[in-house]
């Protein structure tokens, strides 16, 4: 057998072709690559994960909720499995749910990358669930991990300017923009900050700052 045909029974190939394409943004052709993984190999743990992810991007919330908690059977140790569990939750609205699921990805790994999207996401459940001092517990708690977490700056500063708190929220918006000026989400968030300042020039001008990003 030539290694090109090896490749093309090998799961973990396609898994990493997923991957790539989903970086891309090529959904459907990454969501391909990962069922012929799964087809290959049905009790690959990531493959279901990343096909949950590629699912969740796609806007398929239900699907990607069936496919993480296949990803689960196969490996409840994985603290990644519980935070795509709480993102497809999430996605559903399902936000005490999602709390749950990444309350328990923490456990798992409380520190690292994985920590630091859990304690983020953690947060940003909390927050809809409008347990917005919780959530500046975890936003403060992924700070500590990685204190150039652009998301979760501009995830403290939403929760700041829903407890009123506008001064320390406009700081937390700063913040994150100067680590990714190109950060159009935290522009955005200033400016309506600073209109409920009163401060309605800069407003104007963080707002058009981030249409000039591409604002959605």
């Amino acid at each position: 057998m030539s290694d090109e045909q090896a490749d093309v029974l090998d799961p973990e190939s396609w898994i990493e072709e997923g991957v790539v394409m989903r970086r891309l943004g090529r959904y459907a052709d990454a969501l391909q690559a990962l069922d012929r993984a799964i087809e290959l190999d049905p009790g690959i743990a990531k493959a279901w994960r990343n096909r949950a992810v590629i699912e969740n991007n796609m806007g398929r919330y239900e699907d990607a909720f069936k496919s993480v908690e296949r990803a689960l059977q196969l490996d409840m140790a994985s603290p990644r499995n519980w935070i795509v569990r709480g993102f497809s939750l999430h996605n559903l609205k399902r936000f005490e749910e999602a709390v749950k699921s990444y309350a328990r990805a923490i456990e798992l790994s409380p520190m690292g990358q994985d920590g630091r999207r859990a304690w983020n996401n953690r947060g940003a459940a909390l927050d809809n669930l409008g347990r917005h001092e919780d959530a500046l517990e975890s936003y403060s708690e992924a700070l500590m991990i990685d204190p150039y977490d652009v998301y979760a700056w501009n995830n403290q500063g939403v929760a700041l300017s829903s407890l009123g708190r506008e001064e320390d929220a406009l700081k937390s918006f700063e913040r994150a923009i100067g680590i990714e000026p190109s950060y159009w989400t935290a522009w955005l968030n200033r400016s309506h900050v600073l209109a409920s300042l009163g401060r309605d020039e800069e407003a104007a001008e963080s707002l058009a700052q981030a249409k000039a990003l591409g604002m959605k």
